[in-house]
């Protein structure tokens, strides 16, 4: 038994179990942000940075689990895809919602956008 859990495969397979259950958990928190918060401006913090790292552990727990350097290759474009369109999304987002003044401008500290 303990032999079994030594080896190679069955820690490898521990370790990506922990990486999906991680990012399963982040992923989960950004769903539930998106849904609980107010306002479009909020919601992007729920949206971002939760989501990326998310996908990021469950990326890393693929190529833990399949333990290759072609896992890994096959992986890193779509996690430098997912970190250049992020900010875009984000953006437009937050930029729609300003344009169709969907966001509490009491909570705003500072409001650039009105000259």
């Amino acid at each position: 038994m303990i032999q079994a859990f030594l080896d190679g495969a069955g820690v490898r397979a521990w370790i990506a179990l922990a990486l999906l259950l991680i990012g399963s958990l982040l992923s989960l928190g950004a769903g539930v942000g998106i849904v609980r918060f107010p306002d479009p401006l909020v919601r992007l913090h729920a949206m971002a940075k939760p989501q990326v790292l998310g996908l990021a552990f469950g990326l890393a727990a693929i190529v833990v689990a399949v333990g290759t350097w072609s896992a890994f290759w096959v992986v890193l474009p779509i996690m430098v895809f997912q970190l250049f369109l992020v900010p875009v999304s984000t953006h437009m987002i937050a930029r729609a919602g300003l344009r169709a003044d969907d966001y509490r401008h009491e909570d705003l500290l500072v409001d650039d956008t009105e000259s």
